[in-house]
């Protein structure tokens, strides 16, 4: 059946065929992708995100977690081709965590079996009467199936009873933190290699759903456009990727390396104090090898292979094993809340991710927690006794175990950091801090490029909607590609705010054409880093052209028309300049948002008003006239002027 959908559509990388699911009505049906949208939106994360603006648009106010909410699954055209580090997916629905528009990528090997199914997205609505799963099989018609006795299992359980029951598949499912509605609970899938689609509570919008999970089965590949072409081209950047220095670094130690690589920035301690020598030998990558490290796993046809596996060898936590830790967990579990040792640290992320639970804002929800403890603003009748001291691992265990059950203080924990602060009361405010409901995993003021990227990212505050790199490393050769010789120098300097509002536009579109073709930022970053090579727009062009057989001359305006379709809805629900603001306190540093080369600039270069409104002459330049018009309609279209995007790039080297 999938094999002659993609025969019958002649086109290659996409299979052609998404999966409608009306769980309140318990009917799926399979439709037709539209062709224009392949054109437009190329695929996962940029699909997606016109397929929720389709379904909300007449009423974007809709409740997250009501069951009109659709989410969205979706994997682009390079996953599940020979192409190697091509399989990531996207979630995308209104967050229950921020209210506004929320998405989630993730890799591993769920979405290549949803493509070797027949598959390009998956759009779900309604609620379940019970516990429920959807049931994909390739040559089958999609169903949904009775998951009543995975509901309560944590993520490992609920994966070996799939296994058990429908043998070889991947599943994308939810912990109790996702039934329990948790705002930020996480959707985890696999189980060669555990991915995780966190951030945004996406596991929270399945649980309104009564969706316990996705079980996926299928084999084989996704036909491309030249074999040979496919073969050449797949294989020089295995080779790249095995080899590379920054690649070979992560298949060693993964994303811990990040926690060293900044640790100057780093501050401890609900961001208090700076992070010390010795806080930091805590954490020494050569004592996590050493000790802890029993090898890593990959995401389907990866040469990285950079998440780690671990066993705890001695100690309270002895023959603790786990698969999954990322800096994310190390930082959140770790410092950030005062603990600094391997074993708590790694306890505490397997805990987490059995629940289902985001490690980054259940971590900021429980630094603010500790320092209000600490100030004498919460205390022991609101927490029910437990003492959320600094390094209290226990304390922390428990409160995340009540959390992912929403009992207790954990209640108010399973909020995002604002409402949680709120109800804490008015002295706590200046101790939480966010953008647009969702808290920052990195400094806001250390470097000023990731700043603005965090205060304008479309899900909130973020560290990969925009990563601007280029930016933050000095990367020369690259801003210069990006927009020419006559860039100002201080471009590169990441202490500078002039010509930070380009550069963190350029990399939202350069990231989102990643998230639209389903390949993975971690290797292209790391192989522009260290130079071998420079992967622009203009080599992600070549692996699309080589898959698909499609032009890939409108990559980077696909890319455009993708972020500026986030950022419309956003402006339905009514977000301004004021949004693309941090909230709370910056421990007395000025928020640099509002400096000449900042958010000017990057209003200017998005063709935005000065109020963060989008433009008509930008809309239309980009064939969104239908969304246009609807902005005007709820008057919420500005009719500034803005220049065009050829002249934003007219001295760029990688236009392609």
């Amino acid at each position: 059946m999938a094999v002659q959908s993609r025969q019958q559509h002649d086109v290659y990388g996409w299979c052609g065929k998404i999966v409608r699911v009306d769980l309140s009505n318990a009917e799926i049906r399979v439709e037709d992708l539209p062709r224009e949208y392949m054109e437009k939106y190329i695929g996962g994360a940029g699909i997606n995100a016109r397929l929720l603006y389709d379904g909300i648009h007449t009423h974007p106010d809709v409740d997250p977690l009501a069951p009109e909410n659709p989410i969205i699954f979706g994997a682009g055209p390079l996953v599940g081709t020979p192409f190697p580090c091509a399989s990531r997916f996207t979630v995308t629905a209104k967050s229950p965590l921020t209210g506004i528009f929320g998405d989630t990528n993730a890799g591993g090997w769920f979405p290549v079996r949803l493509k070797q199914a027949g598959y390009d997205h998956i759009v779900i609505s309604g609620k379940a009467d019970r516990p429920s799963a959807v049931l994909i099989e390739e040559g089958k018609p999609p169903a949904i199936v009775d998951a009543s006795d995975l509901w309560g299992l944590d993520i490992y359980a609920t994966d070996e009873k799939i296994r058990g029951q429908y043998g070889e598949c991947e599943s994308a499912r939810i912990g109790p933190a996702g039934e329990n509605l948790v705002r930020y609970a996480n959707i985890l899938s696999g189980s060669k290699r555990i991915s995780s689609n966190g951030r945004t509570g996406m596991g929270c919008v399945m649980g309104a759903k009564n969706l316990k999970a996705i079980i996926v089965k299928a084999s084989g590949t996704v036909p491309v456009a030249d074999t040979g072409a496919a073969e050449e081209i797949s294989k020089r950047y295995h080779d790249i990727w095995l080899n590379g220095p920054g690649t070979t670094l992560k298949r060693q130690y993964g994303t811990l390396t990040n926690l060293s690589q900044i640790a100057e920035h780093i501050r401890v301690k609900n961001e208090q104090e700076p992070l010390t020598e010795q806080q930091l030998d805590a954490y020494d990558l050569e004592l996590f090898t050493g000790t802890f490290k029993k090898g890593q796993t990959a995401c389907y046809r990866c040469p990285v292979a950079c998440t780690q596996k671990w066993q705890i060898p001695e100690g309270k936590y002895k023959g603790e094993a786990g698969d999954k830790v990322e800096y994310g967990h190390m930082l959140h579990l770790g410092p950030h809340i005062g603990i600094f040792e391997y074993p708590a640290m790694l306890h505490l992320s397997d805990v987490c991710n059995r629940m289902g639970m985001d490690c980054i804002q259940f971590g900021f929800n429980m630094a603010i927690s500790m320092e209000c403890f600490e100030k004498g603003i919460l205390k022991t009748e609101t927490t029910g006794g437990i003492e959320p001291t600094w390094g209290n691992v226990d304390a922390v265990e428990e409160l995340m175990l009540k959390t992912a059950q929403r009992e207790g203080y954990g209640n108010l924990l399973a909020e995002s950091a604002a409402a949680m602060v709120s109800g804490i009361g008015p002295d706590a405010e200046e101790y939480g801090t966010h953008i647009k409901g969702m808290s920052f995993p990195y400094s806001c003021t250390y470097a000023l490029p990731m700043s603005l990227a965090a205060s304008v990212a479309t899900r909130g505050g973020d560290h990969l909607k925009g990563h601007p790199f280029a930016s933050i490393i000095g990367h020369e050769e690259m801003l210069e590609k990006m927009f020419g010789n006559d860039i100002p120098k201080e471009s590169a300097d990441h202490t500078s705010p002039v010509a930070k509002g380009r550069v963190v536009w350029w990399q939202e579109n350069y990231k989102m054409i990643m998230d639209c073709l389903g390949v993975c930022f971690l290797p292209i970053i790391n192989s522009n880093v260290w130079s071998d090579p420079l992967i622009m727009t203009r080599e992600m062009g070549e692996m699309y052209q080589k898959i698909t057989g499609r032009d890939p001359s409108g990559l980077f305006e696909s890319a455009e028309r993708a972020y500026q379709i986030e950022r419309c809805i956003n402006t339905l629900l009514g977000l301004t300049r004021a949004d693309d603001i941090r909230k709370g306190t910056l421990r007395g540093e000025k928020n640099p948002v509002d400096l000449p080369g900042m958010l000017d600039e990057y209003y200017r270069y998005r063709g935005c008003s000065d109020n963060g409104l989008p433009t008509r002459k930008r809309l239309e330049e980009i064939g969104l006239n239908d969304v246009a018009d609807d902005l005007a309609g709820n008057e919420k279209l500005s009719d500034e002027m803005c220049p065009a995007i050829g002249e934003l790039l007219q001295h760029s080297e990688d236009v392609c």
